[in-house]
């Protein structure tokens, strides 16, 4: 691959990267370091990427891999969360937007208490808004395996959020939610 076509192809998925490391890493200067370790890893192999058919689903892998595994060095994972927060409307009323942020806001909490690869499937699908032949490129999963893997994380948002702060009962116990908060 040329300079040029580097620039063109793979350059443009910065904002891609970015905001996928920063989803893992709670820290925009820690995801930006990220992804230029992603682009000197991809500048590197520059002339292997024509073997692969999705470079940006290599990428979005290896921005994975890298995060987790400084996740792991740190023995911490953060729990902040950066969701892309629902877009303002002016018709809503102000009470309206105060509940929304804190919907936005729990459930944030919640898909932070998931374990990988549910978290990274639903961030993946949920939020970044890929399909499943993407997410099962990026995670190296089968295409099933991710459906089924993001129907119970969704279920198991709903679990925790309606639990946690409305006090439902939707087909589980109170302590077998505690025991995962």
């Amino acid at each position: 691959m040329t300079a040029e076509a580097f620039k063109e192809n793979i350059l443009p998925l910065n904002r891609k990267l970015l905001g996928f490391a920063n989803h893992f890493m709670k820290d925009i200067d820690e995801a930006k370091d990220i992804v230029q370790e992603i682009y000197i890893k991809l500048w590197n192999m520059r002339n292997e990427l024509d073997k692969y058919n999705n470079v940006e689903a290599l990428a979005m892998r290896m921005t994975r891999n890298l995060c987790l595994d400084n996740i792991k060095l740190k023995k911490t994972v953060p729990l902040k969360g950066n969701i892309k927060e629902e877009k303002e409307n002016t018709h809503l009323e102000k009470e309206q937007h105060e509940e929304l942020n804190i919907v936005v806001k729990r459930v944030k909490k919640a898909i932070n208490l998931l374990k990988e690869p549910q978290k990274s499937i639903i961030q993946l699908r949920d939020i970044e808004g890929y399909d499943y032949e993407e997410i099962s490129q990026i995670l190296n999963m089968n295409v099933n395996t991710v459906r089924v893997s993001l129907s119970r994380a969704r279920k198991k948002v709903r679990e925790i959020v309606t639990q946690k702060y409305y006090n439902h009962e939707p087909g589980t116990n109170k302590s077998s939610v505690r025991e995962i908060l």
